[in-house]
């Protein structure tokens, strides 16, 4: 009989390793050198823990059983509890690593199995790939950081060398090489590998053990199950498959080579430009891969066209570089996932918008039509025989092409052999389809293409996206990021239902932003987190969760926040919902933000201070005087002094202004308000930006003077920004909120029970740079 049915006939007696208490390798070794570093300790809401591998820098697949509670199955989704993922730190009581909140999980239907999805990804750490089927009498070496037999809580990464014993569809057994060797509770979903040529092979995951030798376990029996993964490289595909989502200036070509349509954009967050590679099933996309790992902001890379322009048969790109309006090819190459040097083919491009490329003039060669800004004449610029840079332009539309917001062409209106052009007309937002003609310079009598609402598109583009012949339309909404494809019909012109296209659509992590704030402002009782996109201005919600790691699908609230600073929440209007204020750069006037009863997106702003808040270069709220009133706290840049306005029963004005603090303040570079002693004053941490010291000054019982400071140790100050306090986590702690100006992540320190500055370490809940 093999293992599996001997251990599922013994049932719970045996402790299953994914039990709620989870099931480190006993009789292993400590690896030399911090080896082993993508085997992962997962730890599912301090009440069990379990091991498993890092197979992407964004996935970690352990043991299903891990994230059962109650006895209840576990469902594709957040966790029930906060999670965090340990990996690349063998010693967990060292430095370095990471520890990363997890954010989605991800069962597999038949399998004790589990991939769980991390909050940050870790670029860092080699991943094993998938291995070649086990065979029996092979040796694979098991990781896991479990019980042993001298420890219950080891914080230190073991391992140790099995022999197949047998091998099923699913599950393999196994033995220890030694009479040491076994598989302890908390080394569920601890990876079962070989080693070749240098490179690690994932083969299994510990699934259930005997547990002999395990400290406090008296089974004498030997021999472990583990689940099997070296077979299931298609669902580990399908659950990381994702949908192209917040795309800008998305357009299609064939890039890498395989004869398959794929994706380019760009990622508004970052400015990095994207390849999504096609696949053989139409209307999905592949991991996107990096396509320029320079250090080009391709948010300013303006009115991308794809086309054959140098005539080497590689589809290349075009680019405005709108800060000197410099026009660049780059070129395809053989390799098709990176450019060959660009190559400058124009000046003054600044002057044109909304390019697209087609074959309009009839002569074969990829032309490119343009917008004149001061004219709105639509100008076509031919490509040429000797490829590269374009012929001499010629008009092709008259005046009023600036009333069109978008432009795209294909071959749309099944009569001929014409590439068409879209346009998306702004004060309509209907889509407007212009016939090409056998002239190629002119445009037949324009058809209405689709209704109004095409203004909520920010972009979009022509391609072949499903089985027929007919080109299709992809369209990405401006607001919430979502692609739709929009099916070509036979009739042409119009379009059918639209899907999105095939996987999940993301859930990014905040990323990029300026101006935080925390407060509750969707009404669901969790801290959300607000903040500016600093590339693009966007103004976003990130929901607050209940497992408190974590945030969920972001809303855009706003645009146009570049041209607004020093952003603070309060309860100001005396409505009892969280409010915004925020300095208008051009004006200095204070705006308040309303919250509003239904939540999400603030009500309509309000002017709360008339000019010269400029002047003041740090704003922080809380109630400070004693009053019921949020009052504001303000840094006076020229002098240093710190000024309290106090809030009134108006709600949207201020009283008489009082010194707080004399000079000096203008040296802090943070200035965060909370409770951090045992009293109930509102205190203020403040960061030194010339030592990188942080400092708290108690509140007192006047309201508008400070105790004498006390140095908060810990951490390094100095490189920490945007710092927030409040309880993520859901455990009555304050938490704390930063961003590490060294990589650009998110950070969260638990706040512990042994006091209100007393942190536990970091935890990586947003992506960095």
């Amino acid at each position: 009989m093999g293992w599996t049915a001997a251990l599922v006939t013994l049932g719970l007696a045996v402790g299953s390793l994914t039990s709620a208490s989870a099931y480190a390798v006993g009789g292993g070794a400590v690896p030399a050198d911090g080896g082993y570093g993508f085997v992962a300790k997962v730890d599912f809401g301090g009440v069990q823990s379990c091991s498993g591998a890092l197979i992407d820098p964004g996935w970690v697949v352990t043991a299903k059983g891990c994230f059962v509670q109650g006895g209840q199955a576990v469902t594709a989704g957040a966790p029930t509890r906060p999670t965090t993922v340990t990996v690349g730190r063998p010693d967990l009581a060292a430095a370095g690593g990471h520890v990363v909140a997890v954010t989605r999980v991800e069962p597999h239907p038949d399998r004790n199995l589990a991939l769980v999805e991390l909050a940050a990804p870790v670029t860092d750490v080699p991943v094993p790939k998938l291995g070649t089927p086990p065979v029996a009498g092979e040796i694979l070496r098991v990781g896991g950081y479990g019980r042993t037999a001298t420890e219950w809580i080891p914080d230190q990464l073991r391992t140790a060398t099995f022999i197949v014993d047998a091998v099923a569809a699913t599950t393999l057994d196994m033995v220890g090489t030694s009479t040491e060797a076994t598989i302890c509770k908390g080394d569920a979903g601890g990876p079962a590998f070989r080693e070749v040529g240098g490179q690690i092979e994932l083969v299994a995951i510990n699934h259930t053990s005997w547990q002999h030798g395990c400290l406090g376990e008296t089974e004498t029996r030997t021999g472990a199950t583990e689940t099997r993964v070296d077979d299931v490289a298609d669902w580990l595909a399908q659950v990381r498959l994702q949908q192209p989502s917040d795309l800008t200036s998305p357009v299609v070509g064939e890039f890498n080579r395989d004869a398959y349509e794929d994706l380019i954009g760009v990622d508004p967050a970052t400015g990095k430009l994207w390849l999504y590679p096609g696949t053989a099933t139409p209307g999905t996309w592949g991991a996107r891969v990096l396509v320029d790992t320079g250090a080009t902001d391709w948010n300013r890379m303006t009115n991308l066209v794809v086309g054959r322009f140098n005539r080497d048969a590689v589809d290349d790109l075009i680019a405005v570089e709108s800060s000197t309006g410099l026009q660049f090819l780059y070129p395809g190459t053989a390799t098709g996932i990176a450019w060959g040097t660009r190559i400058q083919i124009g000046t003054g491009w600044q002057t044109m918008s909304k390019l697209v490329s087609g074959r309009f003039n009839r002569d074969s060669y990829d032309d490119v039509i343009a917008v004149e800004i001061s004219t709105g004449k639509l100008w076509l610029y031919p490509g040429t025989a000797a490829g590269g840079n374009l012929g001499t332009r010629v008009v092709s539309g008259n005046s009023g092409w600036n009333a069109m917001s978008k432009l795209a062409s294909g071959q749309l209106n099944r009569g001929d052999t014409y590439d068409d052009l879209l346009a998306l007309e702004s004060a309509t937002g209907k889509l407007w389809l212009y016939p090409g003609t056998a002239a190629g310079t002119t445009w037949g009598t324009p058809v209405l293409a689709g209704n109004s609402g095409w203004n909520a598109m920010s972009g979009i583009t022509v391609g072949r996206f499903n089985t027929d012949a007919h080109d299709d339309l992809l369209a990405v909404e401006a607001a919430s990021g979502q692609s739709w494809l929009y099916p070509g019909i036979a009739a042409g012109v119009t379009w059918g239902t639209p899907v999105p296209p095939a996987g999940r659509k993301p859930t990014p992590q905040p990323y990029g932003l300026s101006q935080l704030v925390v407060g509750e402002f969707n009404r669901d009782a969790y801290q959300d987190l607000i903040g500016v996109e600093k590339l693009t201005g966007r103004h976003f919600l990130y929901p607050g969760t209940a497992t408190g790691l974590t945030w969920g699908t972001r809303i855009q609230i706003g645009t146009g926040w570049q041209t607004m600073a020093k952003s603070v929440k309060g309860r100001f209007n005396r409505d009892n919902y969280d409010d915004l204020l925020a300095v208008e750069l051009a004006t200095g006037k204070l705006w308040l933000y309303p919250g509003t009863a239904a939540g999400g997106k603030p009500g309509t702003r309000v002017e709360s201070g008339s000019s010269g808040w400029n002047a003041m270069s740090k704003l922080v709220s809380g109630r400070f005087n004693r009053d019921a009133f949020d009052d504001l706290l303000a840094v006076e840049q020229a002098t240093g002094k710190l000024w309290l306005y106090p809030g009134t029963a108006a709600g949207t004005t201020w009283g008489d202004r009082v010194l707080a603090g004399t000079g000096g303040w203008a040296a802090m570079g943070e200035l965060l308000v909370g409770r951090f002693n045992p009293d109930e004053y509102d205190d203020l941490l403040a960061v030194e930006q010339a030592t990188g010291k942080l400092w708290l000054y108690p509140g007192t019982a006047a309201g508008t003077t400070w105790g004498d400071r006390v140095e908060i140790t810990g951490d390094t100050w100095a490189t920490r920004s945007e710092l927030l306090s409040g309880p993520f986590t859901r455990d009555n702690h304050n938490d704390l909120l930063l961003v590490d100006d060294a990589t650009g992540k998110l950070l969260l320190f638990p706040g512990t029970a042994s006091g209100a500055t007393k942190w536990a370490p970091a935890i990586e809940v947003g992506p960095g740079n």
